[in-house]
């Protein structure tokens, strides 16, 4: 084993999605964990760790659109107001 090299290396952009997908998963899990926890306590200290992973996945989406390894596109008006009008249908539903 003493004679294993691994060359395996990360570059930048794969280093950046690796963070971006792990902050991602956290969000989900302490989702899971608020609409599963009852104490008042544990549901605050969740609900800050969920908005500092948020925060941080932001912050790495950021740098990846900053340094151009994440492609983000403007929808047109129409799509946008498409879908405004489907959700507000929908929430008009619910209420």
């Amino acid at each position: 084993m003493s004679e294993y090299k691994a060359d395996i290396t990360l570059n930048e952009k794969d280093s950046l999605q690796d963070m971006l997908n792990l902050e991602k998963s956290l969000v989900k899990i302490y989702s899971l964990a608020i609409t599963e926890g009852c104490s008042k306590g544990f549901r605050t200290l969740i609900k800050e760790h969920m908005k500092t992973s948020a925060d941080d996945q932001n912050k790495v989406f950021l740098e990846m659109t900053e340094l151009g390894y994440y492609q983000v596109e403007s929808a047109p008006q129409t799509v946008l107001s498409e879908h405004k009008n489907k959700f507000s249908k929908v929430k008009s539903q619910l209420s």
